[in-house]
């Protein structure tokens, strides 16, 4: 049997340019990878329906929805404040920002209902961890680091467990009036605090491509829909409550009113002039709704106390 002709070998133009044409195709990949990787990573979800699913008859929709945002945050989309330079996702803006305020929101409610019971002072506890700690602190790359991951979800097994007990009958969720007039009190000063935390966008803006602005613009969103969240299924933990003081309507009207400051989606968030004719400003009409609906929180409360 004759033997086969050898490969004819690359011509001298080809073998000169192979090199060439393999720089091109990793430059072409690393360019491609951080804008491609971050578009896929990006989810700003602010959806005012998400449910968290079932909750045990007896436990509180309250807790369940906190624990519900935090999985999803965390398992579902992926958490991106802290992640490092290396990985597509470090190059986002908006996405941190909101989940840093989505995370800060339930922080809060955590912190205001904590003196009821351990678990939910460990979940309140647990939410004040940095949210940037990635698995590898670089200052102590050998040390047993905590990600901000593994202590979000050791809030929401916090929250969990207390909701089990508290179906179970072996933990208390006060449910008069003046017990939801206090915590409308405590979600009050939290919205007063973050609508005065967008005066920095308000102050010193630069308008076109204002990156401070865009990251306190989403940090308010991502908290007032937490908020929303919250207090959504605060209305129905305490809905005989309000149907016995006729503040059901007064309920879904203060809801109404944080939801424009939760779920306001601009294409750019500018922070222009009050006075401006053409370059809106994103934080103070987010500050104007926190407001409004401070005003409607304060006055069921009112009514609650009576």
């Amino acid at each position: 049997m004759a033997a086969l002709p050898p490969a004819p070998l690359p011509s001298p133009l080809l073998r000169r340019r192979l090199p060439v044409l393999a720089g091109l195709g990793v430059a072409l990949a690393l360019a491609l990878y951080y804008p491609v990787g971050a578009w896929r990573a990006h989810v700003i979800d602010d959806n005012p329906k998400f449910d968290a699913g079932a909750v045990q008859s007896g436990g509180s929709r309250a807790v369940a929805q906190a624990a519900g945002l935090i999985r999803r945050e965390i398992d579902a989309h992926g958490w991106t404040p802290n992640k490092p330079f290396f990985m597509p996702a470090s190059i986002l803006t908006a996405m941190p920002s909101y989940q840093k305020g989505v995370m800060s929101g339930v922080g809060r409610f955590a912190i205001i209902i904590s003196g009821q019971d351990a678990d939910l002072q460990r979940a309140a506890e647990l939410l004040k961890y940095p949210p940037t700690v990635w698995m590898i602190d670089p200052a102590a790359p050998w040390a047993n680091t905590l990600s901000a991951e593994k202590q979000y979800r050791n809030a929401a097994r916090a929250f969990e467990a207390f909701n089990q007990r508290l179906a179970a009958g072996k933990a208390t969720w006060e449910r008069r009036g003046e017990a939801l007039a206090v915590l409308l009190d405590g979600l009050g000063a939290d919205l007063d605090e973050l609508a005065a935390s967008l005066d920095d966008a308000l102050a010193g803006s630069s308008g076109w491509f204002d990156r401070r602005g865009e990251k306190v613009y989403y940090a308010g969103k991502g908290h007032a829909y937490a908020l929303l969240l919250v207090l959504t299924a605060l209305g129905e933990d305490f809905a005989p409550v309000l149907a016995e003081n006729g503040l059901t309507d007064a309920w879904q009207a203060m809801l109404a009113s944080l939801v424009p400051a939760a779920t306001a989606a601009p294409l750019m968030v500018q922070a222009g002039a009050a006075d401006a004719l053409l370059l809106p400003n994103h934080p103070a009409i987010q500050g104007f709704h926190l407001l409004r609906a401070r005003s409607r929180m304060a006055a069921v409360a009112t009514v609650l106390r009576r």
